[in-house]
């Protein structure tokens, strides 16, 4: 090695900026994470056509996606506490890379679901280390600016390309060519984790030889798989909400009586930390709510093409790619909680103006809409992570950051439940037998009874999500309130 390129590693990588360069174990899991779910969705059509199967399958790839990463969330937070963030993250670059090359070369519809529970697992482990690996490197006034660069920009950006990289991979090279490159791309993670992080696995948890609490992670487990499957899967009943609280309380019981358990109860009893949680959970919420109607909207009613109404939609994200940044430098120097509040009030807006869009809604009104959409998001998100992240103990920033990632799955689940069920139960009233799986089977555009019936519930939907805005900005208020008492945080 030359004494150029030593002194290049030792005192510009290893030296006073170590910090900003260690983030980018950061970007490349997020970016990884937020364009994998643009380029699938964008080519599942191509694939259950090719395997022979039905739409059936296509939804069962993204719910068990979204099942298994949020199971899994909480006890690899604890395994990064015990075990350190470098381990677990490269553990998580290393399985999605493999399971992402192991998918490419699919040869039905069995392999290919078995895969995708693979890549959940690596994703789990490394987005479980994205808000506490930032909050460990950055704790002084560049925390803000480091989480709207990390999270807010680079989740932007991913989001915005996502669909359109995987319609050029998938028209131009194939669908399989989607799951090489995000192989690839994660082991370009994993070089980066091994070479950029420090080797943290004797401080914190892992020096006192804490055990891992298997039961607790089995009960966690069981608990929010029967949730996600009584928010998403009507035909389980009631009984899915039933079981599910029933090993919730098993779980809590469990982990208030064992000596290391996975979650620190103690957490929910910060009032920043529990209440900003709530927070978060609402904006998610209404955010799967636009993420769900705005495209049957602009399909089934207005008749675009996907192309068009793809298009359109990216204003929210764009939008967002400029807003975080500037939203994270803003809670470095203000705190958290003028963003956030505002934030919060303008995704109430403009969930509420959307709910006034209908059939002879045109893309100059549309637009500005979803525009007005990205604002809300870009100043709400990066400092309610901000304030979420600064009201922990450092030692629990894994546990923390497991929470936060929770949230945000159950949130998308609750509002896609949420919203098929306004439009399910209005369209199921004038057409007897239809429900919100038969969304693209109905001719809603030249049907008056069934136009009326979708916009109908359509509104309700956005209304809600309004809301939902606004109780965010209530509970941001609290958080904030916690925080002048003593709560931690700024």
């Amino acid at each position: 090695m030359t004494p150029w390129l030593r002194d290049f590693i030792d005192n510009r990588i290893f030296g006073p900026n170590h910090r900003w360069w260690a983030l980018w174990v950061v970007v490349i899991s997020v970016f990884i994470a937020t364009t994998d779910v643009g380029m699938l969705t964008i080519s599942l059509p191509v694939i259950i056509t090719e395997f022979r199967t039905d739409i059936t399958f296509a939804g069962w790839i993204v719910f068990v996606y979204a099942l298994v990463t949020g199971a899994l969330y909480l006890p690899c937070g604890r395994l990064s506490d015990l075990l350190g963030r470098k381990l677990t993250f490269s553990a998580g670059f290393l399985v999605y890379g493999v399971a992402s090359l192991v998918a490419g070369l699919s040869q039905g519809p069995a392999q290919l679901m078995a895969c995708r529970v693979g890549q959940a697992v690596g994703a789990a482990l490394m987005m479980t280390n994205t808000f506490a690996l930032t909050g460990s490197l950055f704790t002084g006034p560049d925390r803000g600016r480091a989480m709207g660069l990390s999270g807010g920009l680079v989740s932007a950006i991913g989001f915005t390309l996502g669909p359109v990289v995987g319609g050029v991979i998938t028209f131009t090279l194939g669908w399989r060519y989607i799951f090489f490159i995000s192989g690839t791309l994660s082991f370009i993670g994993l070089a980066a984790a091994r070479f950029l992080l420090l080797d943290d696995r004797g401080s914190g948890a892992q020096a006192k030889r804490e055990p891992f609490d298997f039961a607790g992670a089995g009960l966690f487990a069981v608990a929010l798989t029967f949730l996600l499957l009584g928010i998403t899967r009507g035909g389980l009943g009631y009984w899915g909400f039933v079981l599910s609280a029933l090993f919730a309380a098993l779980f809590i019981w469990r982990e208030a009586t064992f000596p290391y358990p996975i979650l620190d109860l103690g957490l929910l009893r910060i009032v920043p930390f529990a209440v900003g949680n709530l927070a978060r959970l609402s904006t998610f919420v209404a955010l799967s709510t636009n993420e769900l109607m705005m495209p049957f909207l602009l399909q089934l009613v207005l008749r675009m093409d996907p192309l068009e109404a793809g298009s359109l939609m990216t204003a929210t994200a764009l939008v967002l790619m400029v807003v975080s940044p500037s939203a994270g430098w803003l809670t470095d120097r203000v705190g958290s909680t003028p963003p956030a509040a505002a934030g919060a009030a303008v995704i109430a807006l403009a969930m509420y103006a959307m709910s006034h869009l209908g059939p002879d809604s045109g893309p100059a009104e549309i637009v500005p809409r979803l525009a007005l959409l990205g604002v809300g998001l870009g100043l709400f998100q990066t400092p309610n992570n901000h304030g979420l992240i600064g009201s922990v103990p450092h030692e629990r920033l894994g546990i923390a950051s497991s929470v936060i990632s929770i949230i945000r799955s159950v949130g998308r689940s609750l509002g896609t439940a949420i919203a098929t069920a306004f439009v399910g139960m209005r369209l199921a009233a004038v057409t007897n037998d239809s429900g919100p799986q038969d969304f693209a089977a109905l001719n809603v555009a030249d049907n008056p009874l069934l136009l009326g019936a979708f916009m109908e519930g359509y509104g309700y939907a956005y209304v809600t999500a309004a809301c939902l805005g606004l109780s965010a900005l209530v509970f941001t208020m609290i958080a904030a309130a916690g925080r002048s008492r003593g709560g931690g945080g700024r």
